[in-house]
């Protein structure tokens, strides 16, 4: 390990063999992994240096693995997102080639959940799923120039050791307290579902720290659909807000108990008026 914390890995599934690093140089460690779970595919902010973009995927191919780890936007002038705005809030994901060359970082809405796994010593990697430079200069876009398809890798036992924590962070500061379970996001129900019939008198018996179960079921308009209902289901809540809810479906469909906590609530007698959020977490049992 080195002083910014930043570790390697030697991974192993089955007959495949991996090798997944955050820092060119790093102490390696030996880890066993169970299974995997597909979370979609992700955007990259690319680098507002085209010319060091497109050099940085010459011999890239799809299906390459690249490197997922939390540093800040700002701290190399070399690897800066196009993005003019981008936040330095902790939940900067860098994305490097297996070289180590700086391809960009995580574009919204999926870089918050990101973080919160990786936080928690999740393995996450991914692989290259598009790569859009085949172009002039100056017709590249390099919000659109690479996509990736994102993997949380699973181990026998839970990591001790967060493999993707920020510089600067201790141990102790990256990995979650509440056990098993991971705190994802902030989420809320969308606004079409306080017009549901019967949600006035649903919200009225709703509390504060109640549970709430999180169901995929995909509609005619989104096939990213999730249901809220209380926990023992007797009770519909409508849909979640949209913001995460593809990165939350491929939970779902992998099996994941992907679940809600109550935060507030505002009972009404208009619907216009009605509204309750809730935290996300997933629990990985």
């Amino acid at each position: 390990m080195s002083d910014n914390g930043a570790i390697r890995e030697y991974s192993t599934s089955g007959v495949s063999t991996f090798l997944h690093h955050t820092e060119v140089g790093e102490a390696i460690k030996k880890v066993t992994f169970e299974r995997e779970t597909y979370l979609g595919v992700i955007k990259v902010y690319g680098l507002r240096n085209k010319e060091y973009l497109m050099e940085n995927v010459q011999g890239l191919q799809i299906g390459d693995r690249v490197t997922l780890y939390r540093k800040y936007n700002s701290e190399s002038p070399d690897c800066t997102a196009v993005a003019s705005a981008f936040p330095d809030d902790g939940s900067s994901i860098r994305v490097h080639t297996l070289a180590g060359l700086c391809l960009g970082y995580i574009q919204p809405p999926e870089r918050y959940v990101m973080a919160e796994l990786m936080k928690a010593g999740k393995h996450l990697y991914a692989k290259v799923h598009s790569l859009n430079v085949d172009m002039p200069m100056e017709e590249l876009d390099t919000q659109k120039a690479v996509t990736l398809d994102l993997y949380w890798m699973e181990e026998s036992s839970p990591l001790n050791i967060a493999n993707t924590y920020a510089l600067g962070e201790a141990k102790s500061e990256v990995m979650e307290k509440n056990g098993n379970a991971v705190w994802l996001a902030y989420s809320f129900m969308d606004r079409d579902s306080r017009y549901l019939e019967g949600m006035s008198e649903a919200i009225d018996q709703m509390e504060v720290d109640d549970r709430l179960k999180l169901i995929k079921r995909a509609t005619e308009d989104d096939p990213w659909a999730i249901e809220i209902w209380s926990d023992d289901k007797k009770r519909y809540y409508g849909h979640m807000g949209s913001r995460d809810n593809k990165i939350f479906s491929y939970m779902l469909d992998a099996g994941k108990h992907v679940y809600g906590v109550v935060r507030n609530r505002q009972r009404a007698t208009v619907p216009h008026l009605l509204n309750f959020d809730f935290d996300v977490y997933v629990e990985d049992k």
